[in-house]
């Protein structure tokens, strides 16, 4: 990860806890993206929240560091949560990173992936249907890496 690259609005302190190897860090730094994203929702600011999303997916959740990944799993979850109703408007950019993740060969990372995803779709609800296929498809690989 470049510590040069711009984050923005996800702040340095908020993107190094994310990097931690410390669970308790990286759980203080998805508080933080909750808050933050409270923030977006109360101003209506999508292009922000939609921002954000994709930085976590994209900068940390596809990382190529474990840690990261771990750091980009939570703050993803922590976005749902924050967004709570409002979730099913990103459902699919939520989605896709996690299920990214169920293939990886670390089964730590499995369990973090499995974690996002309850705690998304626990927000989302009934939004999550239309996704029904792609969760079956991806919880079905994953439990071929258990087995």
């Amino acid at each position: 990860m470049n510590p040069e690259k711009d984050f923005a609005p996800l702040t340095p302190n908020i993107v190094r806890a994310l990097n931690d190897k410390l669970y308790e860090k990286r759980k203080v730094a998805a508080l933080e993206i909750e808050k933050l994203v409270r923030e977006f929702v109360a101003q209506n600011n999508t292009v922000q929240i939609k921002h954000v999303i994709q930085t976590l997916s994209q900068e940390f959740a596809l990382s190529q560091h474990p840690h990261s990944r771990k750091g980009g799993l939570i703050g993803l979850a922590a976005c749902s949560i924050a967004l709570g109703k409002d979730s099913g408007l990103y459902l699919k950019e939520l989605i896709e990173p996690v299920l990214t993740c169920f293939n990886d060969a670390d089964s730590r990372l499995r369990y973090y992936a499995c974690e996002a995803l309850y705690n998304i779709v626990k927000v989302a609800r009934g939004a999550v249907l239309p996704h029904f296929n792609v969760l079956f498809d991806g919880l079905g690989c994953s439990i071929v890496h258990v087995w």
